[in-house]
């Protein structure tokens, strides 16, 4: 008998229900519960404020704020990079068994990070206003930088996520590549954009005319998840004195990050049929 096909509706329904269960299961029957989820982004804020704020706190204004967001944009983009090849390890049963649209299973992965990012970010917000910082309009851009980082997060895990099962090893080079990616963001150094990211990519000579200092400097600058990173400072902290995003800055990020996660979409749907059969 052939599998009923999905409505828009029923797979908004599916994809709310298995995100949200998910988010309710990782932490049932802990002491803790949820708070295990502030654990690592907390802990790294405090190690990393313990042994670099004194060396880069008097250039950086604010930098207790500066490194919280830093920190929990990171892990957003990490977990859910993650968490995309985790998801068809978690429900192989039903992937092997049931004929669905495994897509919704990715839009499930980022229903459930996104009520985890939301819900550091209130814990951040909370943060700041208590140490001092106001609520202003400005701050209100944050929604385009979080669909932004979705955007990308969602991309490269499908990427990941399409070949994870045939190729076991990249889940292992991922963890890896993370950690070098880690160093590589400026997530607890400065970091400030002297130009929009469209002239800095259309400026780009030719590779050979690049050493490998200038090569990582450049990358640094242009990576996707940096300049998200500075977008959503410069309108929650510095609006003021680094001055909002550009109207042709934005859209040029919306359209790279767009890129990103269409990438990914279509090879995820081009590799999901192959999934039974490598497990």
């Amino acid at each position: 008998m052939p599998a009923r096909p999905f409505t828009l509706r029923h797979a908004i329904r599916v994809v709310l229900a298995i995100g949200w269960s998910d988010f309710v299961l990782k932490y049932r029957g802990s002491v803790f519960g949820y708070l295990w989820s502030l654990a690592l982004p907390l802990v790294k804020f405090g190690v990393i404020l313990f042994v670099f704020g004194p060396y880069v706190s008097e250039s950086i204004p604010m930098y207790q704020l500066y490194l919280f967001l830093g920190i929990i944009i990171w892990e957003h983009f990490s977990i859910t990079t993650l968490s995309c090849m985790n998801m068809l390890f978690d429900k192989s049963a039903i992937i092997q068994r049931l004929p669905f649209p495994r897509i919704l299973l990715i839009f499930a992965v980022g229903w459930t990070n996104f009520i985890v990012f939301v819900t550091h970010l209130l814990v951040f917000l909370f943060y700041a206003y208590w140490i001092g910082w106001k609520p202003h309009m400005e701050a209100l851009y944050s929604i385009v930088t979080l669909v932004e980082m979705t955007l990308v997060s969602l991309g490269i895990g499908m990427m990941l996520a399409s070949w994870c099962l045939k190729f076991k090893d990249i889940h292992h080079l991922w963890t890896v590549i993370l950690q070098i990616l880690f160093w590589v963001t400026p997530i607890m150094f400065p970091y400030t954009l002297q130009k929009t990211a469209f002239e800095t990519v259309t400026s780009i000579g030719t590779i050979g005319s690049y050493s490998a200092g200038s090569a990582l400097k450049l990358f640094i600058e242009v990576q996707p998840l940096s300049v998200i990173m500075l977008d959503a400072r410069r309108a929650i902290l510095y609006a003021d004195s680094w001055g909002m995003p550009t109207f042709i800055h934005t859209v040029g990020v919306l359209v790279v990050c767009t890129t990103i996660f269409v990438i990914g979409l279509v090879m995820f749907q081009k590799r999901q049929r192959f999934f039974a059969q490598e497990y």
